[in-house]
């Protein structure tokens, strides 16, 4: 597959961007988007994403680097299933939702009432 220059500018008044794909080596064609089209195109692409890893073993997130969000909006319930939905709204990909199994249900109140347990002065947050 050929190589891509992909490039992404956000307004002064960041009221849109400008999205601009090509090939490494020509010319491209800068696309003008209001942030319900960059919304759109963020989940189409996240959609062929999962559509690429289907089928592979996830891997696990422990000892890896994610993106840290502080003090994110959020919102849980008890699923329709036996479990729970966890809501969040991430600043780059908007509102995202898990349905969560019990046994993982419990394993993170687990872990959540053990962070609790500890004394209330804990060094300053992730950035």
């Amino acid at each position: 597959m050929a190589q891509a220059r992909v490039g992404v500018r956000v307004a002064d008044d960041r009221k849109s961007v400008t999205l601009e794909i090509g090939p490494v080596d020509g010319p491209s064609s800068p696309v003008g988007l209001e942030l319900e089209q960059l919304t759109k195109v963020i989940n189409l692409l996240g959609k062929a994403r999962r559509q690429m890893i289907g089928g592979l073993p996830a891997e696990p997130l422990a000892g890896k680097t994610v993106e840290t969000i502080l003090d994110p909006v959020w919102y849980a319930q008890v699923a329709q299933f036996d479990g729970s939905l966890l809501a969040f709204d991430h600043p780059a990909y908007g509102p995202l939702a898990f349905a969560i199994p019990r046994n993982d249900v419990a394993e993170i109140v687990r872990i959540l009432s053990a962070h609790l347990a500890l004394p209330a002065d804990q060094p300053e947050r992730p950035h």
